[in-house]
Protein backbone atom coordinates (compact mmCIF):
# COMPACT_ATOMS: atom_id res chain seq x y z
CA UNK A 1 0.00 0.00 0.00
CA UNK A 2 1.73 3.16 1.02
CA UNK A 3 4.40 4.51 3.24
CA UNK A 4 1.95 5.08 6.08
CA UNK A 5 0.87 1.50 6.57
CA UNK A 6 4.03 0.71 8.43
CA UNK A 7 3.83 3.75 10.66
CA UNK A 8 0.40 3.73 12.25
CA UNK A 9 -0.01 6.64 14.60
CA UNK A 10 0.58 5.73 18.20
CA UNK A 11 -2.19 7.60 20.03
CA UNK A 12 -0.34 7.55 23.32
CA UNK A 13 2.56 9.35 21.74
CA UNK A 14 0.22 11.92 20.18
CA UNK A 15 -1.48 12.56 23.53
CA UNK A 16 1.88 13.00 25.29
CA UNK A 17 3.02 15.47 22.68
CA UNK A 18 -0.22 17.40 22.94
CA UNK A 19 0.09 17.55 26.75
CA UNK A 20 3.57 19.02 26.42
CA UNK A 21 2.40 21.74 24.06
CA UNK A 22 2.56 25.32 25.33
CA UNK A 23 -0.58 26.32 23.49
CA UNK A 24 -3.01 23.46 23.89
CA UNK A 25 -5.09 23.65 27.05
CA UNK A 26 -3.21 26.65 28.40
CA UNK A 27 -4.71 28.48 31.36
CA UNK A 28 -4.08 32.04 32.41
CA UNK A 29 -1.73 32.46 35.31
CA UNK A 30 -3.49 33.16 38.59
CA UNK A 31 -6.89 32.30 37.18
CA UNK A 32 -8.39 29.33 38.88
CA UNK A 33 -10.81 27.08 37.15
CA UNK A 34 -14.09 28.99 36.96
CA UNK A 35 -17.23 27.41 38.31
CA UNK A 36 -20.16 27.06 36.00
CA UNK A 37 -22.75 29.77 36.57
CA UNK A 38 -25.52 28.77 38.92
CA UNK A 39 -29.02 28.30 37.71
CA UNK A 40 -30.38 31.84 37.35
CA UNK A 41 -33.91 30.82 38.23
CA UNK A 42 -32.80 29.19 41.47
CA UNK A 43 -30.55 32.13 42.23
CA UNK A 44 -33.51 34.49 41.85
CA UNK A 45 -35.67 32.38 44.14
CA UNK A 46 -32.98 32.39 46.82
CA UNK A 47 -32.66 36.18 46.54
CA UNK A 48 -36.44 36.62 46.85
CA UNK A 49 -36.53 34.34 49.88
CA UNK A 50 -33.77 36.31 51.58
CA UNK A 51 -35.49 39.61 50.81
CA UNK A 52 -38.71 38.31 52.34
CA UNK A 53 -36.84 37.07 55.39
CA UNK A 54 -35.31 40.49 56.05
CA UNK A 55 -38.66 42.24 55.59
CA UNK A 56 -40.04 40.48 58.64
CA UNK A 57 -43.84 40.58 58.87
CA UNK A 58 -44.06 42.49 55.59
CA UNK A 59 -42.49 39.55 53.75
CA UNK A 60 -45.29 37.08 54.47
CA UNK A 61 -47.96 35.89 52.03
CA UNK A 62 -50.54 37.28 54.46
CA UNK A 63 -49.05 40.76 53.93
CA UNK A 64 -49.13 40.30 50.17
CA UNK A 65 -52.85 39.47 50.27
CA UNK A 66 -53.68 42.48 52.42
CA UNK A 67 -51.48 44.70 50.24
CA UNK A 68 -53.27 43.50 47.09
CA UNK A 69 -56.68 44.10 48.71
CA UNK A 70 -55.58 47.61 49.65
CA UNK A 71 -54.53 48.45 46.09
CA UNK A 72 -57.66 46.87 44.60
CA UNK A 73 -59.90 48.89 46.95
CA UNK A 74 -58.36 52.24 45.98
CA UNK A 75 -60.99 54.63 44.68
CA UNK A 76 -63.86 52.79 46.32
CA UNK A 77 -65.65 53.21 49.63
CA UNK A 78 -63.79 50.18 50.98
CA UNK A 79 -60.36 51.85 50.72
CA UNK A 80 -60.36 53.59 54.15
CA UNK A 81 -61.41 50.33 55.82
CA UNK A 82 -58.66 48.37 54.04
CA UNK A 83 -56.12 51.08 54.89
CA UNK A 84 -57.06 50.88 58.58
CA UNK A 85 -56.66 47.08 58.53
CA UNK A 86 -53.27 47.39 56.85
CA UNK A 87 -52.02 50.08 59.24
CA UNK A 88 -53.27 48.20 62.30
CA UNK A 89 -51.21 45.19 61.35
CA UNK A 90 -48.16 46.63 59.52
CA UNK A 91 -48.10 50.40 60.05
CA UNK A 92 -47.47 52.75 57.16
CA UNK A 93 -46.29 51.14 53.92
CA UNK A 94 -42.64 51.37 52.87
CA UNK A 95 -43.12 52.00 49.15
CA UNK A 96 -43.82 55.41 47.66
CA UNK A 97 -46.65 54.24 45.38
CA UNK A 98 -48.76 53.03 48.29
CA UNK A 99 -47.91 56.07 50.38
CA UNK A 100 -49.28 58.26 47.61
CA UNK A 101 -52.57 56.38 47.88
CA UNK A 102 -52.67 57.04 51.63
CA UNK A 103 -52.67 60.80 51.01
CA UNK A 104 -56.32 60.50 49.96
CA UNK A 105 -57.40 59.33 53.40
CA UNK A 106 -59.43 61.82 55.43
CA UNK A 107 -57.52 61.19 58.67
CA UNK A 108 -55.24 64.06 59.67
CA UNK A 109 -52.72 62.01 61.65
CA UNK A 110 -52.34 59.38 58.90
CA UNK A 111 -51.98 61.96 56.14
CA UNK A 112 -49.39 63.92 58.13
CA UNK A 113 -47.37 60.77 58.90
CA UNK A 114 -47.59 59.78 55.24
CA UNK A 115 -46.27 63.17 54.15
CA UNK A 116 -43.34 62.86 56.58
CA UNK A 117 -42.48 59.40 55.33
CA UNK A 118 -42.71 60.55 51.70
CA UNK A 119 -40.33 63.42 52.35
CA UNK A 120 -37.87 60.95 53.89
CA UNK A 121 -38.11 58.61 50.91
CA UNK A 122 -38.01 61.37 48.31
CA UNK A 123 -34.22 61.34 47.81
CA UNK A 124 -34.10 57.60 47.12
CA UNK A 125 -36.94 57.61 44.57
CA UNK A 126 -36.47 57.37 40.83
CA UNK A 127 -36.94 60.66 38.95
CA UNK A 128 -40.34 59.59 37.62
CA UNK A 129 -41.51 58.71 41.13
CA UNK A 130 -40.21 62.04 42.41
CA UNK A 131 -42.32 63.86 39.82
CA UNK A 132 -45.36 61.80 40.77
CA UNK A 133 -44.80 62.52 44.46
CA UNK A 134 -44.45 66.28 43.82
CA UNK A 135 -47.69 66.30 41.85
CA UNK A 136 -49.62 64.34 44.46
CA UNK A 137 -48.30 66.46 47.31
CA UNK A 138 -49.18 69.67 45.48
CA UNK A 139 -52.68 68.34 44.79
CA UNK A 140 -52.98 67.44 48.46
CA UNK A 141 -51.82 70.95 49.41
CA UNK A 142 -54.57 72.46 47.27
CA UNK A 143 -57.51 70.13 47.74
CA UNK A 144 -57.35 68.13 50.97
CA UNK A 145 -60.37 68.68 53.22
CA UNK A 146 -58.35 69.00 56.42
CA UNK A 147 -56.53 72.31 56.79
CA UNK A 148 -53.63 70.90 58.87
CA UNK A 149 -52.88 68.39 56.13
CA UNK A 150 -52.93 71.15 53.48
CA UNK A 151 -50.46 73.21 55.52
CA UNK A 152 -48.22 70.19 56.13
CA UNK A 153 -48.28 69.33 52.41
CA UNK A 154 -47.23 72.89 51.53
CA UNK A 155 -44.32 72.68 53.97
CA UNK A 156 -43.19 69.31 52.58
CA UNK A 157 -43.52 70.61 49.02
CA UNK A 158 -41.30 73.62 49.82
CA UNK A 159 -38.79 71.32 51.51
CA UNK A 160 -38.69 68.96 48.54
CA UNK A 161 -38.45 71.58 45.81
CA UNK A 162 -35.85 73.52 47.79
Amino acid sequence: MGDYDDEKPNWRELDRQRDKSRFYGRQEKGAAKKEAPRDRWQQGRVKDALDRLFKGDKGTPEHDKLYARLHNAYGSEAFPKQAEKYMAKYGLPDDAATLLLFLDLQMADVAAATLEKLSGLYGSMAPRQQDDAKRKISITAMTHKIKEVRVKAEEILEEITG
